[in-house]
C-alpha cells in the first residue's frame, strides 16, 4: 500500500512539475508574442489600423506563428502548449475588452465573434505559409481578411515570412520554453 501512495504521489509530483513549466513558458511566450504584435512599427508606417480590431489581428498573426512552430515539434507536450499558448491569448482579448469598459452582458457575444476571426486569421495564414507561393498566399490572406488595405500587405508579409523562418531555425527547447525569438520590423532584412 505505501508503495502504491508513493508511486501516486511521484506522478502528481511530476504532473504539477510539467504543469507549472508549461504555465511559465506559456507566460514567457505570451509575453514576447505582445511585445512584437503591438511594437509600433506597423501601425506608425499604417501598414495596419491603429485600432483594437486591428492590434487584435496583429495578436493572432503572431500568435499563429508561434502555434505553428511549437506544432511542428513532435510529441503531446507540444500539442498541450500550443493550446495553453491560445487559450491565453483569447483570455487576453477578453480582458482587453473588460479593460474598455464593455459590458458583462456584451462580453462574450464579443469574445465569441472575435475568437472565431483569431481561429479562421490563424488557419489561414498557417495554410498560406505553407503553400508553395506563400508570399502571394499570404497576401490574399492578409488583404481578404482587412489586416491591411489593398496593396499595402507587402512589408507585412515580408516580415511573418521571415519571422517564421527565423523560429523555423530555432531549436525546439527554447521554443517549449516559451523563448520564440520575436524581431522588430526594423530588424528584419
Amino acid at each position: 500500500m505505501a508503495t502504491q501512495e508513493y508511486m501516486v504521489t511521484g506522478f502528481s509530483i511530476s504532473w504539477l512539475a510539467r504543469r507549472r513549466a508549461r504555465k511559465a513558458a506559456v507566460g514567457q511566450a505570451y509575453g514576447g508574442l505582445m511585445k512584437a504584435a503591438l511594437a509600433p512599427d506597423f501601425y506608425l508606417a499604417g501598414d495596419v489600423a491603429d485600432t483594437f480590431e486591428g492590434r487584435a489581428q496583429m495578436v493572432t498573426l503572431h500568435a499563429a506563428l508561434a502555434i505553428r512552430r511549437i506544432n511542428a515539434i513532435a510529441g503531446a507536450g507540444s500539442a498541450k502548449l500550443a493550446a495553453a499558448l491560445n487559450a491565453r491569448v483569447l483570455d487576453g482579448f477578453d480582458a482587453a475588452y473588460r479593460e474598455q469598459g464593455v459590458g458583462d452582458s456584451s462580453i462574450a457575444r464579443k469574445v465569441r465573434k472575435l475568437a472565431e476571426a483569431h481561429y479562421g486569421l490563424g488557419k489561414a495564414v498557417t495554410r498560406a505559409l505553407d503553400d508553395p507561393d506563400r508570399e502571394s498566399a499570404l497576401i490574399v490572406v492578409l488583404e481578404r481578411n482587412g489586416v491591411t488595405e489593398k496593396g499595402q500587405a507587402t512589408e507585412l508579409t515580408g516580415y511573418l515570412i521571415c519571422l517564421a523562418d527565423r523560429l523555423k531555425e530555432q531549436p525546439d527547447s527554447e521554443i517549449l520554453a516559451g523563448k520564440p525569438a520575436w524581431h522588430a520590423l526594423s530588424e528584419i532584412p
